[in-house]
Parts: structure tokens; sequence; C-alpha cells
């Protein structure tokens, strides 16, 4: 079969390799859409250490079942479906608690030596697998996984009234997700800021209420003067490096909530004063659980969620080394590509 296979920094090359077979519980799925994580660049760039050569990458994906392995029931050949990229075990104490994503045994389709979906077949687990609803694209069903990523960040917050006033650093595929998500949760109004104006103007038309680009804007003194000087009680930081972080913080008001949900660098430099002083509450979270990929099918299948406008551009799995180059060089205005089959 044909793929994309990672062989080293810069070094993406499309290629046959031999088609995978299912093994007991396993399903051989036909894949049809597979959307380029930013994750994924960055591995591309070989700057994460998360992908290790040779390697197909690709855990944003849907597609058809092709193939039954051994002992798969309640599952047809030709069924549409999203995959949840996470395998867990099911038995570890994370997994019997429903905190399948913290599974001490989790591997990963298209990271560290696991391959994924950036080729024509993958090999998944059956549990894995979640039937479209009627109606909905391949491409829509690839975004599944983001979307799943923000609903699980707004899941952090429990039950707690959302605040009418909410501050998103970053207005990649995940903020935007996240923007939706705040909205649909209560809040009022929504600030986001980002360094790329096409962002912010989608962020406007999926209604973030007040757009800010930090180099044109001090982001910080706009939010306090939005606020009335208290700042905000929940800023999220959807990017994972320190001037975000930073920004974030800066904007939350005394007693307030940051809610870390970027993960690029591994390190980044924060205000310890600030947050002690003024008793932030600090929440990390990271990727989602099982059942929480399933909800966030259901929100976009029933039109709660929108993820069709983040689609910027969907390219052949062909061309895949291309692209990733342009994504890599910043030369596309890119949110989200999609590769197909």
């Amino acid at each position: 079969m044909w793929a994309l296979v990672y062989h080293g920094p810069k070094d993406l090359r499309y290629e046959q390799i031999p088609k995978p077979v299912p093994g007991p519980g396993e399903v051989l799925v036909a894949v049809k859409a597979v959307g380029v994580c930013g994750s994924d660049v960055h591995g591309y760039l070989g700057i994460t250490g998360r992908r290790i050569p040779p390697m197909v990458m690709g855990h944003e994906f849907s597609g058809e079942v092709a193939e039954l392995g051994p002992d798969v029931e309640g599952v047809e050949v030709g069924t549409k479906v999203a995959v949840q990229p996470l395998v867990f075990c099911g038995k570890c104490g994370q997994c019997r608690q429903g905190h399948t994503h913290l599974c001490v045994q989790a591997k990963f389709l298209g990271v560290l030596t696991t391959n994924g979906a950036m080729a024509e077949y993958v090999v998944v687990p059956a549990k894995q697998l979640f039937p479209l609803p009627e109606g909905l694209g391949f491409a829509e069903g690839a975004l599944v996984e983001p979307a799943a990523v923000a609903l699980r960040a707004i899941s952090k917050l429990g039950e707690r009234p959302m605040p009418e006033r909410v501050a998103i650093v970053g207005a990649g595929p995940i903020g935007l997700l996240l923007l939706q998500y705040v909205k649909l949760r209560g809040a009022k109004e929504v600030l986001m800021t980002d360094l790329e104006d096409y962002r912010l103007d989608l962020a406007k038309e999926l209604g973030a209420d007040i757009v800010l680009n930090p180099k044109e804007t001090d982001v910080v003194m706009r939010a306090q003067d939005w606020t009335e000087g208290e700042g905000v009680q929940l800023a999220i930081e959807a990017v994972g490096a320190t001037p975000t972080v930073q920004q974030a913080m800066a904007m939350a008001g005394l007693r307030g909530t940051v809610l870390w949900v970027g993960n690029s660098a591994r390190y980044v430099e924060v205000n310890m004063q600030q947050a002690v002083t003024r008793e932030y509450t600090i929440l990390g979270t990271f990727i989602y659980n099982h059942k929480e990929f399933g909800q966030a099918l259901e929100d976009i299948g029933a039109g709660r969620v929108k993820v069709r406008p983040l689609i910027s551009r969907s390219y052949p799995l062909s061309r895949g080394p291309e692209v990733f180059a342009a994504l890599a060089e910043g030369k596309e205005q890119v949110v989200k590509a999609v590769l197909t089959n």
C-alpha cells in the first residue's frame, strides 16, 4: 500500500510499504481523510522527539472498515467510522476509572513508533471505532479528534458555571474549537488572541466577540480594559509556549483559573509569584478519554460544534511531502489541512 513515511527531519516520502493485517480484535480501516496536526508538523521538523523514524504519522482520521480480524463482533465491513487513536488496555487502574487517556500501557497511533493513518490502510482495535452519523463526511470525521481535545479541556472545569467573559490565547484548530465549547457552556463574551489575522477572522465568524493580534495591540492591557481592571476569571492557553502561557496568566484576574491546553514546548517560564499572590487555579488537560471522543462526535453530528469552517485545504495523500514542507515554512494560510485517499 502507499503511505507517507517519516524518515527523519524534513524527510517525508510517499512510498509503498506492506499492507497491515488485522489480528484478533482488530479491524483494517481504509483511510479516507486524515488531518495534519500541528504536532505532526513539529514531528516532521524533528523538534519534539515524538516521531521516531521510520514511521507513519497521522492520528486525526476517518475511513471505512475494510476487513475484520478474528473474534471481531458487532462491526460490519463498509461501516464509515471515526477512529479514537489512543489504544488503551482497559485493565489498569486509570482505565478502570474511565481515564483511558492516562492508560499506563497506552499507544497512540501516529506517535513515537506506532504507525498511524497517513496511509491507504491502518489496523486498529475494533473498540476504537465510532460510526459516523448519517450525512457527516469523512473530512469532518477526521476532526473529531481535535474536537475531543477541546471538549476534554472544558470538562476539566467541572460543573461550575462558565464565566461570562473568557479569554483564549491561540486561534488554531484547538482554540477555535474551545471557542465553540465555552460558548456552548454559557460564556457571553470571548476574547481571542493570535499572531495570524486570517485565524482571527475565522474566530470572529465562529463567535469570538473580540479578536486581538499581539503584534498590533497590548492584549493584556486590552483585556484589563474589557474587564474594568479585574481580569478574566478563565484564561485558556491553546498554544503551549512561554509567551502565550505568560499572556494567558497576565490576563487572568484574582482567584482566576488558567487552563493549559497547548502541548508544544516541553518547558515554559512562568511568574510563580503571580500565580501564588493572585491565587490562581492552574489546570492541565491532556487529550481526552474514550467517552469524550464519542461525545465530541455526537456534538459535531448534531451541529453543535462546527468543524467544516476549520478545513482550509484538502490534498491527495500523494502530495503529503510538499504539503508538510509548505506548512513547516508557513507558506500557506491554513487552519487545518486534510489529506485524502
